[in-house]
């Protein structure tokens, strides 16, 4: 790992950055950290930010880290939840923005800030994020929705027998003539 040797400052852009956070976090679930690292690579993986020798924008084909998700204890710790989510995608898209610079610099620190004060004004902390709640279905309601799905397979299998159909004619009907 690439380091600063300001690590005065460092250390300033860092409580900085993490003062913006409020001090209780919510929990965070595997669909809410794959939504908000895909989102933040979409807004601050932009290849008008990056680095001249990167030809496209950051993938957001992004793996989760188990540390991403806390679903129980003290969410508001930096090794697991928001707070990790966040400092991580800092590093990668930092990365991805200035391949040169170290990992840890007063650069990095302040664009960690930028980003926690996108998250904390993009209201994901109040549960925007999280997947909506389907409507329970009463049993009829199901069985009707299993009806209206089979009536559709019965109709794009008799298209595909008709198209089928067709071409056998055309291809027995190419063959009777070249057979002549």
């Amino acid at each position: 790992m690439r380091e600063t040797s300001d690590k005065e400052n460092l250390v300033k852009s860092y409580d900085l950055a993490n003062s913006i956070l409020p001090k209780e976090l919510p929990y965070i679930t595997y669909e809410e950290a794959d939504k908000a690292a895909k989102l933040l690579a979409r807004k601050f993986g932009k290849l008008k930010d990056a680095a001249p020798i990167r030809y496209r924008n950051y993938p957001t084909n992004i793996r989760i880290r188990k540390c991403w998700i806390c679903l129980s204890g003290d969410s508001s710790e930096l090794h697991k939840g928001w707070r990790r989510l966040i400092h991580d995608m800092a590093h990668r898209l930092f990365r991805y923005r200035n391949p040169n610079l170290p990992d840890h610099c007063k650069l990095q620190a302040d664009f960690e800030a930028e980003m926690v004060t996108y998250v904390n004004q993009s209201g994901w902390l109040n549960g925007s994020l999280k997947p909506k709640a389907k409507p329970k279905l009463s049993n009829d309601e199901k069985r009707n929705v299993k009806i209206i799905r089979l009536k559709q397979n019965i109709l794009r299998w008799e298209t595909k027998m008709k198209r089928g159909n067709t071409y056998l004619k055309k291809y027995k009907a190419k063959l009777k003539r070249l057979s002549n």
